[in-house]
C-alpha cells in the first residue's frame, strides 16, 4: 500500500452518498465534519494493524503498515506579532487568554500563542492544525511512531528525532516474538530517551560540566542511531553494540574529536566500530541475533 489518500478519498465519497440517500442524519458529527469517527477509525484500523498475515510456517502473526505522514511546515516567524483583532473569529475561551495576555503586557508572537496552544490566526496554520489532528488520530491506531522535528534538522540534529513524541508499543501484549522488543535492546536504552529529552530541553541553560556531560552523552546516542540512506539496516547486534558504545562513554572522545551523527566522520567511526567486533567477535555477535538477548558475559566482552 503506497498510501491510504485512496482510502480515505472511498470512505468520503461513501458518506457523501450515504447523506444524499439518507439524509445528514446518516452518518455520525465526525464524518460530517472531515474529523476521524469511531467508524473511521475501525476502519483504518483494520487497514493498517492487519496488513497481512503471516502462515504457521512463519510462527503466524500479523504485519502492521509503516505509515509516512508529512506535516505542512510552519509559515510564520517566531518574531510575528498579531492584534487583538486578527481574533475576532476565535470562540470566547481563546478571546478571554488573548485579553489575559494583553493585560500582562506579553506580546501576541507565534512563540508564545503556541506555548500556551492558541491557534496561530492564519490560513497556513489552520491547514497545519489539521494535518496534527490526522496524524494524531493515525498515532492512535499504530504500533507507535517516529517523530522527526523540523526545528531539530534546522539546529543540524541528525536524524532530527524528537524522543518526547517518539514511541514504540510493538511487543507490548504481543505473544509472539518481536525484534524491537528484544531484551538485549531493552537492556542497553534504558534510560536513553529520559537522557535525549534532558538534553534537548538545555538550550540556553546555564553551560556546567553535567551538562557538558548530558549534551555529550545525547551526541553519543544520536551517532549511535545515525544511519546514512542507502546502507541497509542493521543487525539487532550491531544496532546493540553502537547504543553499548554510547551508552558507556566509548564514543565520547570521538563526538569531541568532530564524529557526530550525519558526518563523514562520524559514520566511518561507526563502521570501524562494528566491523571490529564483527571481525573479532562473530560467535557473540551471532548469539545476541539468535537468542535476542545479550547475557552479561557478551555485554563486557
Amino acid at each position: 500500500v503506497d498510501t491510504v489518500d485512496w482510502h480515505k478519498k472511498l470512505w468520503d465519497g461513501t458518506t457523501r452518498v450515504l447523506v444524499d440517500v439518507f439524509g445528514v442524519d446518516a452518518v455520525v458529527r465526525g464524518d460530517r465534519e472531515g474529523g476521524a469517527s469511531s467508524e473511521m477509525r475501525a476502519y483504518f484500523s483494520t487497514l493498517i494493524q492487519r496488513a497481512a498475515q503471516y502462515n504457521a510456517q512463519n510462527k503466524g502473526g500479523s504485519v502492521t503498515l509503516l505509515l509516512l505522514s508529512k506535516i505542512p511546515p510552519m509559515q510564520e516567524s517566531d518574531d510575528a506579532v498579531f492584534q487583538e483583532s486578527d481574533f475576532e473569529g476565535a470562540n470566547q475561551k481563546v478571546k478571554a487568554r488573548i485579553q489575559l495576555l494583553l493585560k500582562k503586557n506579553i506580546p501576541l508572537t507565534v512563540e508564545n500563542l503556541r506555548k500556551i496552544d492558541i491557534p496561530i490566526p492564519s490560513a497556513s496554520e489552520g491547514q497545519r492544525r489539521l494535518a496534527l489532528q490526522h496524524v494524531d488520530d493515525l498515532i492512535s491506531m499504530s504500533d507507535g511512531q517516529i517523530w522527526f522535528d523540523e526545528k531539530l534538522e534546522t539546529a543540524g540534529q541528525l536524524p532530527p528525532m524528537d524522543p518526547q513524541r517518539s514511541v514504540t508499543r510493538v511487543g507490548i501484549g504481543a505473544d509472539t516474538e518481536s525484534r524491537a522488543d528484544a531484551q538485549a535492546l531493552r537492556r542497553i536504552v534504558e534510560g536513553m530517551r529520559l537522557i535525549l529529552s534532558q538534553a534537548a530541553d538545555m538550550g540556553g541553560a546555564e553551560i556546567t560540566k553535567a551538562s557538558e556531560k548530558q549534551i555529550r552523552r545525547q551526541k553519543a546516542y544520536l551517532l549511535a542511531m545515525h544511519q546514512p540512506s542507502g546502507t541497509g539496516g542493521r543487525t539487532l547486534s550491531e544496532s546493540c553494540a553502537a547504543l553499548l558504545a554510547a551508552s558507556g562513554g566509548y564514543l565520547d572522545n570521538a563526538v569531541d574529536d568532530g564524529a557526530l551523527a550525519g558526518t563523514e566522520k562520524g559514520s566511518s567511526t561507526i563502521d570501524g566500530l562494528l566491523e571490529h567486533l564483527r571481525s573479532s567477535i562473530p560467535d557473540q555477535m551471532r548469539e545476541v541475533d539468535e537468542s535476542l538477548d545479550m547475557t552479561n558475559a557478551t555485554k563486557g566482552i
